[in-house]
C-alpha cells in the first residue's frame, strides 16, 4: 500500500505462495524513501513467526501511530485530488 500498487502485481500467482512458504517476504522497492519509524512498524507487522507478531493493541501503541496526524488531516488532501481529477475529465 505504502508503494501505491499491489505487491507482485505483475508476477505469477506462484510467487507470493512460494515466499509464504518459505518464509520470505515483499521487500519495499526503496526503503530509503520511507521513514525508519514506518520501516520498523512495518517489520512489527510483517513478522512470519506469529510469537514475535506484535498483536493489533501493540501496535496501535507504536510510534508511526502514536505520532501520527488525525485521520481528519487527511480531508484537505482528499479533497484537492478529487478537484484535480474533475478538472481533468
Amino acid at each position: 500500500m505504502v508503494e501505491q500498487e499491489v505487491p507482485s502485481w505483475n508476477a505469477t500467482p506462484v510467487l507470493p505462495q512460494l515466499l509464504i512458504a518459505t518464509g520470505g517476504r515483499q521487500k519495499l522497492k526503496q526503503p530509503n524513501l520511507f521513514s525508519s519509524c514506518l520501516r520498523d512498524f512495518l517489520s512489527c507487522c510483517l513478522q512470519r513467526d506469529e510469537a514475535r507478531r506484535w498483536s493489533a493493541k501493540e501496535l496501535l501503541q507504536h510510534p508511526f501511530v502514536t505520532f501520527a496526524e488525525p485521520a481528519s488531516s487527511l480531508v484537505p488532501l482528499i479533497v484537492s485530488v478529487k478537484k484535480r481529477r474533475e478538472t481533468r475529465t
